[in-house]
């Protein structure tokens, strides 16, 4: 179970495949992290805030029920999802993160410590944010994902009416504790690592596959790669990449539903 994964759940089905082992293994995506913690000191960590919803998907689907009898022992307020791409289309990673780093780049690299959640979050970055997080909303919509979409606007609205993964107070619990203001390398750290090389070069790919087209996550993707000296659309974890861009809708549900076996 890897919550986020960023459609990890099958790229590791593939590996352990590959290596021979024929098990029937199941494995899962949610769309975010189960809580928010960083690190305190040597062997100590604190959790700020946890989840209240936390959708995931299975691979492959057809061991939902199986999975999930066994994650929601755990994580009860696991939400079931029709499979593990409809739970990568959820993760708030490459949608929170890309805009805060790439438009604070000069004051994460000026000052020792910045708080991109705190003064790094402006109305124009706002703004960037739900913009990019439409276009993760029609790729999910053309690919025929349903409701909720869990809208990133209705976290930073704290929407109590709203769809939400965490609780409304939690992101003011995460400025109040000052744990998110810290150094952050662009080229070493996991939001440039993780959700960009991986997150939005998997959204920008699966939208060129699906004809949705997605210009500021395109956009965010490039300045990403150039801040750092990399191409992340031809070396990220893009849909070309795992090897699944030449199958058509039919065939990825057949692989969602079915697994590697089909």
């Amino acid at each position: 179970f890897v919550p986020p994964g960023t459609f990890g759940s099958y790229l590791m089905a593939k590996q352990v495949r590959d290596s021979g082992n024929a098990a029937d293994v199941s494995f899962g995506d949610a769309g975010t992290l189960p809580w928010l913690v960083r690190k305190q000191g040597d062997g100590s960590t604190r959790i700020t805030t946890r989840t209240v919803r936390l959708p995931a998907g299975i691979f492959p689907a057809c061991n939902s029920d199986h999975a999930f009898a066994a994650i929601e022992q755990v994580f009860p307020e696991t939400e079931r999802r029709r499979d593990t791409l409809d739970a990568a289309l959820l993760n708030y990673g490459p949608i929170i993160h890309p805009p805060l780093i790439l438009m604070n780049a000069g004051p994460l690299a000026h000052f020792d410590a910045w708080d991109i959640h705190n003064e790094g979050t402006q109305e124009t970055i706002r703004n960037v944010h739900d913009t990019l997080d439409a276009e993760r909303i029609a790729i999910r919509k053309a690919l025929g994902y349903a409701e909720p979409h869990f809208p990133l606007a209705d976290h930073y609205r704290r929407d109590p009416d709203g769809d939400t993964m965490y609780s409304v107070t939690s992101h003011d619990e995460l400025v109040d504790s000052s744990d998110w203001r810290e150094d952050i390398d662009l080229f070493t750290h996991r939001y440039m690592i993780e959700d960009i090389a991986l997150g939005l070069a998997f959204l920008v790919s699966l939208g060129d596959w699906a004809g949705v087209p997605c210009p500021v996550a395109s956009g965010l993707l490039a300045i990403g790669g150039a801040a750092v000296g990399r191409d992340y659309r031809a070396t990220g974890r893009t849909w070309e990449n795992i090897g699944l861009a030449s199958g058509s809708m039919e065939d990825i549900r057949t692989l969602l539903d079915n697994g590697l076996d089909g």
